[in-house]
């Protein structure tokens, strides 16, 4: 029998600089994260990704590969690897990216942020050629995309808290979840198989 462990105090220490940034991205307070180095990273490469299919495409190109690096590391750590914890991580990252694109969005009428070589305003152009660069659609589009993005990262923290449980009590939540959808079993393991 393995014995039981109380807290895992490095995915613990993790949580809370995740909540820190959730609650600094999603109040406002801040609109940069430390991860947003490599969001820009894979923002620019998307562009050159999806150029070949016209230009609309070419612009929302940068934001959709940006979603879509994370998302895909989701599914990755998830069936892939069979690490649900990396997953939970990776869910937060998408919800960040979200409030990324979002603070992008709402630019798109003032033109204040700097961008990488100087180039067109991708939501700008965007919010243009849908006829959507009013001032109300702008706030409400880029509203709607904060509050997404908020969400999807309060459930990566849910769902990483788990993770950070002792193991007597990450065994009750398994229970619980597991005996109301089995199918479940996927993202909550049982503790001592947790990764």
């Amino acid at each position: 029998m393995t014995r039981d462990r109380g807290i895992h105090w490095p995915r613990a220490a993790l949580l809370a600089l995740l909540c820190w940034w959730t609650i600094r991205l999603g109040s406002g307070a801040a609109t940069w994260c430390f991860v947003d180095f490599v969001n820009l990273a894979f923002h620019e490469f998307g562009h050159l990704l999806f150029r070949p299919l016209g230009m609309t495409l070419h612009y929302l190109g940068g934001t959709l590969f940006q979603l879509l690096v994370p998302a895909m590391l989701v599914v990755y750590f998830l069936i892939r690897r069979a690490e649900p914890s990396g997953s939970a991580f990776c869910l937060w990252w998408v919800g960040e990216n979200l409030v990324n694109v979002s603070v992008y969005m709402a630019d798109a009428r003032e033109l204040n942020l700097p961008l990488v070589g100087g180039g067109d305003h991708d939501w700008n152009e965007l919010f243009y050629r849908f006829g959507l660069l009013g001032e109300e659609s702008v706030a409400r589009v880029s509203g709607f995309t904060h509050g997404l993005g908020v969400a999807i990262m309060l459930g990566g923290l849910l769902w990483w808290t788990y993770f950070v449980l002792p193991t007597r009590i990450q065994r009750r939540v398994h229970d619980a979840i597991t005996s109301r959808s089995p199918a479940l079993e996927l993202l909550f393991p049982y503790p001592d198989q947790t990764v």
